[in-house]
């Protein structure tokens, strides 16, 4: 699904990610954790272009997609939810998903049904559909930039930290109804996220990043028993 190789990323002189390489495969959801700083969001950048790798490849369904741009990704099938939610505040939950959808092939009958799963996915956002977005929880922005994100089905969606900022409980909920939703259809999942515990306990496999190298990777139950591991992240 997806292959980085060597990858190396930085802003001017300074490298933030040092030559990494990791896989994800088909429905797997995959996280990344590690201290503020050690390059797990300029990764994100870097697979979907917004950071340009000075060396190596990023993979998907077998292309090299190193300088194909957001949209061309997103049409294929490649989606990143950035930090910080960023849903549009003057527009209705409806609205706002109307919009994501503009990019898809998708029309009347079967626009309507992908709307109506994003509501089966996050009934809240069904609950709330004419409410305008600036007025809904965080947790809320957060299930509906992810049902943007979702809405054209991508194979491979990117989430980088979804539990900023929202309580305990509902960072829970968030990252859980979405590693649901990849079990139950298939979607591949990066998910970057500060919460270790939660991230781990919800995904298939990890990595573990420490100023810009892999320094550790596996199963996501044997990185949660690794020592270093849970004395650096886990807080025991």
């Amino acid at each position: 699904m997806l292959e980085i190789h060597d990858l190396v990323l930085g802003y001017g002189a300074a490298a933030a990610v040092r030559g990494i390489s990791l896989h994800i495969e088909q429905g797997e959801v995959v996280t990344l954790i590690g201290a503020n700083g050690a390059g797990k969001s300029t990764t994100l950048k870097g697979i979907v272009g917004l950071v340009k790798p000075t060396k190596g490849a990023v993979v998907f369904e077998g292309t090299d997609v190193v300088g194909k741009n957001t949209d061309w990704l997103a049409r294929n099938g490649l989606n990143l939810v950035p930090e910080g939610r960023r849903v549009f505040p003057g527009l209705t939950v409806a609205e706002n998903l109307d919009v994501a959808s503009v990019a898809s092939s998708m029309r009347g009958a079967e626009l309507k049904a992908a709307i109506a799963d994003i509501y089966n996915i996050f009934p809240r956002l069904g609950e709330r559909k004419d409410s305008l977005s600036w007025t809904l929880s965080g947790g809320e922005q957060q299930m509906l930039a992810m049902g943007r994100a979702i809405i054209a089905k991508p194979r491979l969606l990117l989430l980088d930290e979804p539990s900023l900022g929202l309580s305990p409980k509902l960072a829970t909920e968030v990252v859980r109804l979405i590693s649901r939703y990849s079990r139950e259809n298939g979607l591949s999942v990066l998910l970057v996220e500060q919460n270790a515990r939660l991230a781990l306990g919800s995904s298939d496999r990890g990595y573990v990043l420490e100023t810009g190298r892999i320094v550790a990777e596996g199963v996501a139950g044997e990185l949660m028993d690794n020592p270093d591991v849970r004395k650096a992240y886990l807080g025991s």
